[in-house]
């Protein structure tokens, strides 16, 4: 009984920064797909990057070790070639 306790905790524990996580990821595709009416490269990834640190950066990941580019790239991926 124990660990079907500990089990249904857990996930409730990982829920918001999972949630806000997964709101962020769908709010960053949405700014991406609404500033690129064109096909969407991966210049155009660059591109929205560099507009993103200027006017949102709290979109951006801000882990220490981690490269925030590449984050977006994954964020972003199946909407461009």
């Amino acid at each position: 009984m124990a660990k079907i306790a500990g089990a249904e905790v857990l996930p409730m524990l990982l829920a918001p920064k999972n949630r806000s996580e997964t709101l962020r990821r769908e709010r960053v595709r949405q700014l991406f797909q609404a500033r690129l009416p064109e096909e969407p490269t991966e210049t155009g990834v660059l591109l929205f990057y560099w507009w993103l640190k200027k006017y949102h950066p709290e979109l951006l990941p801000r882990e220490k070790h981690d490269d925030p580019y590449q984050h977006l790239r994954v964020d972003l991926a199946g909407l461009y070639r």
